[in-house]
């Protein structure tokens, strides 16, 4: 791949990304998990852990939107990425928690926290992947 200037710091932000998507998908998985789990017990819930899952939900939502913009810059400026398929993994990392949140009704409380725990773990699944197709040295 021949890059500009521009195109290297964008890889270069895009790629600095990758690890801030992973720990807020990990983290929003580990949330929901465990608001999951504690909703299955006799254990009452804290309303702090369901505004923190709320909360994380949004910011891996945004941290996805800013990485696919910054992406689109990249692929705009000239910028490959090594397969293909980095553009459905990042569609999945974009679009993962407004389909799941579509998908939920917003009355079984517990079902729709393990829909947005699986949003999360396909966000965290397609960084991985998305990384992996990404732009590689002498393409």
């Amino acid at each position: 791949m021949t890059l500009a200037a521009g195109p290297t710091a964008l890889i270069g932000i895009h790629t600095a990304m990758v690890p801030i998507v992973l720990a807020a998908g990990g983290l929003t998985l580990l949330c929901g998990l465990v608001l999951y789990f504690m909703s299955h017990s006799d254990t009452t819930v804290p309303v702090g852990l369901r505004r923190t899952f709320h909360l994380l939900l949004v910011i891996t939502m945004g941290i996805g939107l800013v990485q696919t913009i910054v992406g689109g810059f990249l692929l705009l400026s000239g910028g490959r990425p090594g397969n293909q398929l980095h553009f459905v993994y990042g569609g999945i990392v974009l679009l993962a928690i407004p389909v799941a949140y579509v998908y939920s009704d917003q009355k079984q409380v517990r079902r729709d926290i393990l829909i947005m725990s699986i949003a999360a773990l396909a966000i965290f699944g397609a960084t991985l992947r998305a990384w992996a197709t990404g732009p590689h040295p002498g393409h």
